[in-house]
């Protein structure tokens, strides 16, 4: 009789352990961000991005929630509605160093379904997003194959350095003349300008070492960036209200530099608009 009391208390603490340790749903992060862009020498703004976003945790699951709207600023002084975003985040921590995930992107015109990765352990680093984009109904719009990662990065204590590559690889029927593929390899810089009590000062550089086209038949007069002939330089502020409340922004400026290939010239828009700035800022609660 006592060994099936010692046997019924052990299976209850068991179970009571178990339930304990068992995951649940959890609201992590709730926040807002404002995104600006806008290219210069043009009238107005390109782009204005508003958007609202959550995070959630199960266990080693955790999910982001992301909706937006996005508009531009015209000559006209009118607000124009452009389109809107729905996207969706999910990360698996497989290993302590190792997380995979997958999003989710949709928009009036067009899906995206990524495939990502985050790798790190010491001093070597390595992340990236492959994606398939369903372009839905666009005239002359093709699907394609996406990507941008980092094969390979290394930190040197706060420095942070990846070798960063774009490819782009259309699919489908692509008439004689469109671009068939795109690359541009880069190098990218982190690093920390300033780390205080609640005030933090973030830098990022981006620096194209090459990037070109491939056309299907004849190649059309068209352009790509120069050789080093495209960098983006970010300030990112943080201020810490609270344990809980970050505010944040991003200022990046872009310098662009073109090469021209089969008698294209530098001429009407693009002789006005080549630089670049994006500009945000926004807040994030941790619960």
């Amino acid at each position: 009789m006592k060994r099936l009391a010692l046997l019924l208390a052990a299976m209850g603490i068991v179970s009571a352990a178990a339930f304990a340790e068992a995951p649940t749903l959890k609201v992590t992060n709730v926040g807002q961000e404002i995104e600006i862009e806008n290219s210069d020498g043009g009238v107005g703004i390109d782009s204005i991005y508003f958007a609202n976003m959550v995070g959630l945790s199960y266990g080693d699951w955790s999910f982001g929630l992301q909706g937006g709207k996005f508009w531009s600023y015209g000559k006209d002084t009118h607000l124009d509605s452009l389109d809107s975003r729905l996207q969706i985040d999910v990360w698996n921590k497989v290993t302590d160093n190792l997380k995979l995930g997958y999003r989710y992107r949709g928009q009036k015109n067009k899906d995206r379904h990524y495939a990502r990765w985050d790798y790190s352990y010491d001093w070597f680093w390595s992340s990236g997003d492959v994606w398939y984009e369903s372009n839905n109904g666009t005239p002359g719009a093709t699907d394609n194959i996406n990507s941008e990662f980092f094969p390979v990065g290394v930190k040197f204590g706060d420095l942070k350095v990846g070798y960063f590559i774009n490819y782009k690889e259309n699919v489908g029927d692509i008439a004689d003349l469109n671009e068939e593929n795109y690359f541009e390899h880069q190098v990218r810089l982190y690093y920390p300008l300033y780390k205080g009590e609640k005030f933090f000062l973030n830098f990022e550089g981006r620096f194209t070492i090459s990037a070109d086209s491939d056309y299907k038949g004849d190649e059309p007069g068209y352009r790509h960036y120069d050789d080093f002939g495209r960098t983006r330089l970010y300030l990112r502020p943080t201020y810490k209200v609270s344990d809980a409340l970050t505010v944040y922004g991003y200022y990046g400026y872009e310098f662009k530099d073109y090469k021209y290939e089969n008698g294209a010239k530098r001429s009407g828009y693009h002789a006005e608009n080549d630089n670049y700035q994006d500009i945000g800022i926004g807040w994030n609660y941790t619960f």
